[in-house]
């Protein structure tokens, strides 16, 4: 019996752009900016910005993208 590969949580990476983005903790990030071929650009308010790899996206319900991270693990992904 072979291993299935998971489904992705994202299958059209453009639907996403704009949409709200939860931490796992449910708490507000802001929203996806853009994405490229490896990250999203999330915009939060007051004007920070981070850049989180796309295997990090747990699920998109189709009005909110939410993150396999805490709010407080998003520290890393940062940009200054």
């Amino acid at each position: 019996m072979q291993n299935a590969l998971p489904e992705p949580a994202v299958l059209n990476w453009g639907s996403v752009i704009h949409k709200n983005v939860r931490t796992r903790d449910a708490e507000p990030l802001g929203y996806i900016a853009s994405e490229d071929k490896e990250f999203i650009l999330i915009l939060s308010p007051g004007s920070r910005e981070y850049k989180v790899p796309k295997p990090h996206v747990e699920a998109f319900d189709g009005s909110q993208v939410f993150l396999d991270l805490e709010f407080g693990e998003m520290s890393r992904y940062k940009i200054d």
